[in-house]
């Protein structure tokens, strides 16, 4: 128990002792002691002084006054205490992380049940290990329960909690149609009573009870978990013959008890999935109680008989079994939303060979998917999800409006917005999620555009065990809003207008405008990076950009100057994530010299809604790396073409023969990066830049998915190992 400890325990109580007034808590050092003795990880760990110092002043803050603790604890430290770190370690946990509750109760070692040296467990001691381990489980019970009504409590609104709303169950037992909670004795003998005379008591007997009445002479038994099958204790004094026949009837109250536990068990948070499936139980416990009410009828007719009863409830004991198993897989999982209908999906398909049980879970499923269906058709047609208790497989994480959304607001929507929650996608919808997610994103957009959006198809979504019948129906939908949104973009937000844009900026297929560019900023950019003045950049830019064939760009003003603080190879290897230590040579070094504006010099351009969807920061981050290429390809070009119009003064001179292979080396070098120039802008970019749009030619409008896809083919053909960076 103590193998851990360093010190004693009276000078560890003082320890402990000094370190509560200091902190002004109202623990009790005993109790602090105890928790202490049971930590399993006290005296074990491995804490630097200055983690210690950190926790130390972290507690500070709870501490009555902070002076006083830290000078207290300095103290300690002085004197050179053993296992002070841990100490505060503990006190953290305790104060500051709210765990009090654990001091109250401290987790104290089981006591042997045997008082010998052994602690050797007899036959005696087993009932007293049952008690305990039956109370043990009886607590951890009430502590899911606990968690599950915590959780339960956050999906209400703020408003709930000031309403003082009764507990029907608790205050009206009585309101109940399923069998008393407590325990009713029989309080009738059958002794003496002739055989017809106990058959007719019988028939009512059990007519109570499939009604969940308790009788006379049948008797229910309180169940321990919500689910568990009722039994009965039937009365002794009952003919045997009768017995057994009544025996093999009571399932069917035991199932009926089962379902009516489930449907008083669902409340008003329970969900729209679970409030429709009990509907549709209820339409079938409605006929359930047509038969009780016709079998009344024959019994006070005198033409019931025991034997009779049995064949009339028979077909009846199938369903409801059926109804008891459904309901049963779901309340124990405590499912909501599409995991319900995943469960009834299953189970329908698992009833193929029982056409009657099939037929009750086809309509019980068909019931419990009118709401989710609907949440759906709204999503696949109108872009909103109207989903007041989280039930559905689409998740709205956007609490902003489309006004208050930034300019560049852009890949974020796609990827953060709207998000599949996967334990909420019935299986039967599982190989559509993908498309239904986009289709509503497509139908936002539109909306968050001004545009208004008409549903064509008035076609309802409904159940079916074929997964082509509402399979069809949703793929309409993306369609429909593919070629919406493609409309939009292509037409209205000039798509094709913005790419040649970029194509003219970040590809440099606008010569005159490069080359301007260059000439006016040359001396600028030679510096490094700290000297640049990026304001000066940018006039330069825009004046550029009005001198050259630039200008009849009616997006030109949307371009700007960006100094990223690493250079080209940087980014790339940042992107590839290289760690290994062979590798280690091409990652930026802290020590290197600061770099120079051409190194760190690139375009940046701000796009709007909803073109920023397709030309988004990852998007402009990729043509980023192409332009800090070709652009300090062309730089180089540039230093080259210089040092020939300096060499052009060395011809004067009778020695200019010496410097023949210099100038040949110099041409070659020459021929070298404007080979490569060529290389990539007119055999790699210009061929791709056709295919892109002989791409978006052919997708007819039909497709925006494919209008992501065609792009993204073109930045990766562009980027691949045709062009070596």
């Amino acid at each position: 128990m103590y193998q851990n400890w360093i010190l004693p325990r009276d000078k560890m109580q003082s320890t402990i002792k000094e370190l509560l007034d200091a902190l002004g808590c109202n623990l009790e050092a005993d109790t602090v002691l105890d928790y202490i003795q049971n930590d399993p990880n006290y005296g074990n760990s491995s804490l630097t002084i200055k983690q210690a110092n950190e926790y130390a002043q972290r507690l500070a803050l709870k501490a009555s006054n902070a002076k006083v603790f830290l000078k207290k604890y300095e103290d300690l430290k002085n004197r050179n205490t053993d296992n002070l770190s841990d100490m505060v370690v503990l006190f953290y946990k305790l104060v500051c992380e709210d765990k009090k509750t654990r001091i109250s109760k401290p987790k104290v070692a089981p006591k042997p049940i045997v008082g010998d040296n052994k602690h050797q467990i007899t036959k005696d001691d087993l009932p007293q290990i049952k008690d305990k381990l039956l109370k043990a489980v009886d607590e951890s019970k009430k502590l899911v329960m606990k968690s599950f009504e915590e959780k339960e409590s956050k999906l209400r609104p703020n408003w709930y909690s000031s309403l003082d709303l009764p507990n029907w169950q608790k205050d009206h037992p009585a309101m109940s149609w399923d069998f008393p909670k407590e325990p009713v004795p029989i309080v009738a003998s059958l002794a003496g009573i002739p055989i017809a005379s106990q058959e007719n008591i019988i028939i009512e007997e059990l007519l109570y009870v499939f009604s969940g009445i308790p009788g006379n002479f049948i008797v229910h038994q309180p169940v321990k978990d919500t689910f568990d099958a009722r039994t009965f204790l039937i009365s002794e004094d009952l003919d045997d013959a009768l017995k057994q026949i009544v025996q093999q009837m009571l399932p069917l109250a035991s199932n009926y008890s089962i379902v009516r536990r489930f449907i008083e068990s669902c409340d008003m948070w329970s969900g729209q999935v679970l409030h429709a499936l009990v509907a549709g139980i209820e339409v079938l416990l409605k006929d359930y109680y047509t038969m009780l009410a016709q079998l009344e009828t024959e019994q006070m007719s005198s033409n019931l008989t025991l034997q009779k009863l049995w064949y009339f409830v028979l077909p009846t004991m199938h369903t409801m079994q059926v109804l008891a198993a459904i309901v049963t897989s779901i309340g124990k999982s405590e499912l909501r939303g599409g995991a319900v209908l995943t469960v009834l999906h299953e189970k329908t398909n698992t009833l193929m060979g029982d056409a009657r049980a099939q037929e009750i879970s086809l309509f019980l499923t068909e019931r419990a998917c009118r709401p989710y269906l609907y949440i759906l058709d709204q999503w696949i047609h109108k872009g909103t999800v109207i989903d007041p208790f989280q039930e559905f497989m689409i998740e709205d994480n956007e609490l902003i409006n489309k006004e208050e959304l930034p300019v560049d607001y852009s890949a974020d929507y796609w990827e953060k917005r709207y998000c599949i929650q996967r334990d909420r996608v019935p299986k039967f919808l599982e190989k559509f999620t993908d498309i239904i997610l986009r289709t509503g994103k497509y139908l936002n957009v539109i909306s968050q555009c001004g545009k208004s959006i008409t549903k064509l198809n008035t076609e309802e979504i409904k159940y079916s065990l074929r997964e082509q019948n509402y399979g069809a129906l949703i793929q309409k939908a993306y369609s429909f809003a593919s070629k919406s949104l493609l409309e939009l973009l292509l037409k209205e937000y000039d798509l094709m207008g913005r790419l040649k844009s970029v194509k003219n900026y970040f590809l440099m297929s606008q010569g005159d405008f490069i080359v301007q560019f260059m000439d006016a900023t040359e001396q600028e950019l030679s510096k490094k990076i700290d000297d640049i003045i990026p304001s000066k950049l940018e006039s330069l830019l825009g004046l550029c950009l009005r001198l050259s064939a630039a200008s009849h760009d009616p997006y030109n003003e949307d371009m700007r100057v960006e100094l990223l603080p690493y250079d080209l190879q940087f980014q790339m290897f940042k992107i590839l994530s290289i760690e290994t230590k062979d590798e280690k040579e091409y990652k930026q070094n802290k020590e290197c010299p600061p770099l120079s504006g051409i190194e760190t010099f690139s375009f940046g351009m701000e796009v709007k809604w909803p073109v920023s969807l397709i030309l988004n920061h990852k998007a402009i981050a990729c043509y980023q790396m192409i332009f800090r290429h070709l652009f300090y390809c062309k730089h180089v070009e540039r230093l080259l073409c210089r040092v020939w119009l300096y060499n052009k003064v060395v011809k004067r001179f009778s020695e200019a023969r010496l410097y023949a292979d210099a100038f040949a080396l110099r041409q070659r070098m020459l021929s070298c990066v404007q080979h490569l120039q060529y290389y990539m802008c007119v055999e790699v970019i210009e061929p791709s830049w056709c295919q892109l749009i002989q791409s978006l030619d052919n997708l007819n409008a039909t497709n925006v998915f494919g209008l992501f896809h065609v792009i993204l083919l073109f930045k990766n053909y562009i980027r691949s190992d045709r062009i070596r960076f």
